[in-house]
């Protein structure tokens, strides 16, 4: 063997022992854990797949193809984020506008940049919300992807209520303080179709609410105190509290928790308001976590690797983008056959 062969393999063994031995660290730190046991008081599956705005590595977030392909790979929640229309119709979109994830720019251009509480619904109706996500992402282009639109949130009930029992809600919602009594609406909208069942009422959680605002967990706890509850956490929420205090918020609203992966603490992404990079998914956050009687899913981990390490750390769970991967990482299913999927959902395969 040659020296860069001997090199090259010397590098390789170190890192992969390296890697083990994080692992294993991680593995000795997270024990014992209670979240198994909080998340069997929940009604919750334990470890628990979100699937964030549906599958969305798969297809445009929050659309249709979105959500049927994450109840298709066997998800145990839909996540999904609310927002209400100007003349109050409940909405799944994430983004205060639709500059990203819509062709606004061609229908209302000189409304590009406005927040979607101030367009009816009927003019969202005019926007394209998967041809964007056929150019941003062309490897994964789908020609039926054209012509996606918003999508009301009895439309993804709709999906959820396909399978017997329904496949799990987890209900984001968005920026809640420009949305007067959102909470109200949406809590008598799933009662009406039979969400949030009496008090006293036992099984599996089909339905879970969370937010970064705590006021709406507040609110939400006082019209359906028997649905579980999740505070997000963010980097400026945990600069604003400290983790003692995240931890304090969280055990008077809340079932559990959402801080952010490894991913996203060494992103681009990071907030520049926030005064340090935190790191909340370390073993020792989330046995603090478990020990204040919260469960832990961490967002949105993507990647093998993070969700290797997530799982080592003792968190109940993630939210991803990719589902697909996820089910296989986390020993739910085998790899599945996505194109089937796609023929049996109707999204054929013309790109």
């Amino acid at each position: 063997m040659n020296r860069i062969s001997t090199l090259v393999l010397t590098i390789v063994v170190s890192g992969a022992l390296v890697f083990l031995g994080v692992g294993f660290i991680l593995w000795l730190l997270a024990l014992p854990s209670k979240g198994k046991a909080l998340a069997h008081d929940a009604g919750v599956a334990h470890p628990a797949l979100f699937a964030h705005r549906g599958a969305s590595y798969l297809a445009p977030e929050e659309s249709r193809p979105a959500f049927l392909m994450a109840r298709e790979l066997g998800v145990d929640y839909l996540e999904l984020d609310l927002q209400r229309t100007r003349d109050g119709i409940l909405v799944a979109v994430h983004d205060d506008t639709l500059s990203r994830t819509s062709n606004i720019h061609e229908v209302f251009p000189e409304r590009k940049g406005d927040s979607v509480d101030t367009f009816t619904f009927a003019e969202l109706q005019q926007l394209d919300v998967g041809e964007w996500f056929n150019r941003t992402f062309p490897e994964r282009a789908r020609k039926s992807f054209y012509g996606l639109r918003v999508l009301r949130l009895q439309e993804v009930l709709e999906i959820a209520e396909t399978t017997s029992p329904p496949i799990g809600l987890c209900i984001e919602t968005k920026r809640a303080h420009r949305f007067l009594d959102i909470e109200r609406q949406l809590v008598e909208e799933l009662r009406r179709r039979g969400w949030i069942k009496p008090q006293g009422a036992s099984g599996r959680a089909s339905l879970i609410f969370q937010s970064f605002d705590p006021d709406s967990l507040e609110r939400l706890k006082v019209l359906a105190p028997e649905i579980s509850r999740l505070l997000l956490v963010d980097e400026i929420l945990l600069e604003r509290l400290k983790w003692e205090g995240v931890l304090s918020a969280a055990e008077k609203l809340a079932t559990g928790i959402g801080p952010w992966g490894y991913g996203w603490a060494f992103g681009p992404e990071w907030s520049g308001r926030a005064g340090r990079r935190y790191v909340p998914t370390w073993p020792w956050y989330t046995r603090a976590a478990h020990r204040a009687g919260l469960i832990v899913y961490p967002w949105t981990i993507d990647d093998r690797w993070e969700m290797w390490m997530v799982r080592l750390a003792g968190a109940d769970g993630i939210f991803t983008n990719r589902s697909e991967l996820a089910m296989e990482v986390f020993g739910r299913s085998p790899s599945s056959d996505i194109e089937a999927l796609w023929q049996k959902i109707g999204y054929l395969h013309e790109r």
